[in-house]
């Protein structure tokens, strides 16, 4: 794959990377992209290689929020909880909410819901309930 992408033989390239799945395969097309300045198919080929913090990273980036927003939203917690702080510096204050309460950021999600009128209602309780020993919602 690293071969037929580095020789300009994108096409055998994408052909393998789509006919096997793999995601090492898929890593080595997105990094070529990448570095193509070809942002759609980069995060494309990121997140099927499941290195989806690469594919997070280009997307804040160049600005594709809902693709952010999205891709964290099948993140760890601590990506969640970085891309909460993206959404939290871009006044998107909803989405931030979301993720940090996802995240497990409880205490920063409730902060920035009440002083931004979010209400909690809109947002998953098993969020909340899914560490009741969690001292920072109290």
């Amino acid at each position: 794959m690293r071969l037929l992408s580095s020789n300009g033989d994108v096409p055998s390239a994408l052909k393998l990377a789509l006919e096997t799945n793999d995601p090492q395969a898929c890593f080595h097309l997105a990094r070529h992209y990448e570095a193509q300045n070809n942002t759609r198919d980069a995060i494309v080929y990121y997140s099927k290689s499941q290195r989806l913090h690469h594919a997070i990273r280009l997307a804040k980036e160049n600005g594709y929020d809902q693709e952010v927003m999205t891709m964290s939203l099948q993140s760890s917690k601590p990506i969640m909880v970085q891309s909460a702080a993206y959404f939290e510096r871009k006044g998107k204050f909803d989405k931030a909410v979301s993720l940090f309460m996802r995240g497990g950021n409880k205490k920063k999600a409730m902060e920035l819901a009440m002083r931004h009128k979010i209400p909690i209602d809109d947002f998953p309780t098993e969020a909340v309930a899914d560490n009741p020993d969690d001292h920072e919602t109290m």
